[in-house]
């Protein structure tokens, strides 16, 4: 079964158009209003617009590509039949009782007996 569900890379990117439309001319107006000059504000606004849309959407590509290789790396993972960090979940001296251990003067914090 695919998963339909869209990655917050996607919504990032997605968002960031808007995002960058409503900068830019909002920035375009106000730097027209500010030049006495609209047409030139509104040319300045665009290319603002088009820089930040440029940035989300080259976030959010970065985001979908770092989590593809997220999963291609835990599915390989899954694969082995091991975890991601290696680590033994038993941790060290599983082997041994654990209500002793195995040298007990060892802890500095402890007062001696």
């Amino acid at each position: 079964m695919t998963d339909d569900r869209r990655g917050s890379g996607e919504m990032l990117r997605r968002v960031g158009m808007g995002a960058g439309l409503a900068i830019g001319m909002g920035v375009g107006v106000a730097l027209g209003v500010a030049l006495d000059n609209m047409g030139a504000g509104i040319a300045l606004g665009v290319g603002i617009g088009i820089a930040v849309m440029s940035a989300f959407l080259v976030a959010g590509s970065r985001m979908e590509r770092e989590a593809a290789q997220r999963a291609a790396e835990e599915r390989a993972a899954e694969e082995r039949g091991s975890d991601l960090d290696g680590e033994d979940d038993a941790g060290p001296g599983s082997d041994a009782d654990p209500g002793s251990d195995p040298d007990p003067g060892s802890d500095p914090d402890q007062p001696s007996a």
